[in-house]
């Protein structure tokens, strides 16, 4: 069963975890074809929650948390198949478009629900 207030903590924690990811502003006038598509920020972004929760699990102090999770990024974008500095710049791009910023999430809050139903489903 989904608790209330799932959706808000989950785009709370990813926010979170961009910061930790040392995101800066970026240039709006971004080209396009360089950024990534919705459907990759949203296997991404998933991938960065994922391992946020994975991390969590272990009960490490923040520092600790925040170490550990750098030492993750690599591993994290090489999952899916981006750099690191393609995330930052269509993270950026997106947070200047918030229209499809609000797509993205809509599309991350929807994948992660249906994932945990489905592992409530299998149990």
């Amino acid at each position: 069963m989904i608790a209330k207030g799932l959706t808000y903590r989950i785009v709370l924690s990813i926010l979170f975890m961009i910061l930790l990811l040392g995101v800066s502003c970026g240039d709006s006038d971004a080209d396009k074809n360089n950024i990534l598509t919705q459907s990759q920020m949203v296997k991404a972004l998933m991938e960065v929650y994922l391992s946020e929760q994975k991390i969590n699990k272990l009960g490490l102090p923040r520092d600790s948390a925040e170490a550990e999770f750098k030492r993750f990024r690599p591993v994290i974008f090489e999952k899916v198949g981006v750099s690191d500095s393609a995330f930052k710049k269509s993270f950026d791009y997106y947070m200047d478009h918030p229209v499809e910023m609000e797509k993205i999430y809509t599309a991350l809050v929807d994948s992660l629900s249906l994932m945990e139903q489905r592992l409530d489903s299998s149990k």
